[in-house]
């Protein structure tokens, strides 16, 4: 049977309105008798605190970890982008197990991955997504010690694969649903094709203009300014978009043609890596941080080492 796995970026804790939105999702996906996995931030975690229903209704789907701070400099790329590896990965743990400023940046106490586990004592925490899919060797090392063993933020691989006791899952085929036709092609080409699928939806944008973080695209702002929201009727229609899809998705389910986010487990294929493909991966991977402006020093090496491949020729 194919598998589709139906992930939602829980992240944008500024904005009043994607609570509500959030609600809505958790709703439908009852109401569809689907399974969904909610990537959610440790300041989203924050939040949901003041929000005892929607972490009740949370805690019927899958939990996976989407960082402490997401858009917040320094962020994943920035504070691993150090020569040496090792302190590399104690930043990052570090970091991983703190609260984070969000004006500022800096260290708060203790907070991250631990104050997700506090809120959803329940589930097993155990994925993680890199905030823009811009990952770093060392940071998922670090995650690894803190029980991260399945990770959805790299496009390494077709199905899922592992390396290193991590195992990787494959590359969203939408990043965004916004229920064009064009986005049912791309979906029903990938279930007819592909044995594992994964679909990646951001309830900010089902409320909001523009991306809540886009305060953080140059540096850390002075204060936190929600987005632009959508008005009523472009909120309404989206939802009922994301509405057929679900009830799409449900129906498939039924008829037995699609296993909708089934329990998350560690596969034993292993990653085959050589120079071109960690020269992608990292290209792929450093796509948000090039976006931003900012040009790495040292990760391109951490890749390298990470895979265990020579950066001078093609062998491993």
């Amino acid at each position: 049977m194919r598998r589709l796995f139906l992930t939602f970026d829980t992240e944008d804790f500024i904005s009043e309105n994607s609570i509500p939105v959030l609600k809505w999702i958790l709703e439908r996906l009852r109401k569809h008798e689907l399974e969904a996995l909610f990537f959610i931030t440790a300041h989203m975690a924050e939040k949901l605190q003041s929000f005892p229903i929607v972490v009740d209704l949370l805690s019927e789907h899958q939990i996976g970890y989407h960082s402490s701070s997401h858009s917040v400099h320094p962020a994943i790329f920035e504070f691993t982008d150090v020569e040496d590896y090792q302190q590399a990965c104690k930043i990052s743990l570090e970091r991983e197990t703190a609260h984070i400023n969000p004006l500022t940046g800096e260290i708060e106490g203790k907070g991250g991955i631990l104050l997700l586990r506090e809120l959803f004592h329940n589930r097993r925490i155990a994925s993680f997504r890199a905030p823009g899919y811009c990952w770093t060797p060392p940071h998922l090392q670090a995650l690894r010690t803190l029980g991260i063993v399945l990770d959805f933020s790299t496009d390494l691989s077709a199905t899922p694969a592992s390396f290193k006791d991590i195992t990787f899952y494959p590359y969203p085929l939408i990043s965004h649903w916004h229920g064009n036709s064009h986005e049912y092609r791309l979906l029903l080409t990938s279930l007819l094709k592909k044995t594992v699928s994964v679909l990646t939806i951001h309830p900010s944008l089902l409320a909001n203009r523009d991306n809540w973080d886009s305060i953080y695209s140059a540096s850390n702002p002075k204060k936190l300014s929600p987005p632009t929201p959508l008005s009523r009727e472009e909120t309404r229609q989206l939802l009922h978009s994301l509405d057929l899809l679900l009830g799409n998705i449900a129906m498939l389910q039924k008829m037995q043609m699609v296993d909708t986010t089934p329990r998350l487990e560690a596969y034993s294929r292993v990653l085959r890596m050589n120079k071109g493909d960690v020269e992608r991966t990292y290209e792929c991977s450093m796509r948000w941080a090039l976006d931003q402006n900012y040009r790495p020093k040292f990760l391109l090496n951490h890749f390298f080492k990470f895979f265990e491949v020579n950066k001078q020729t093609s062998e491993p």
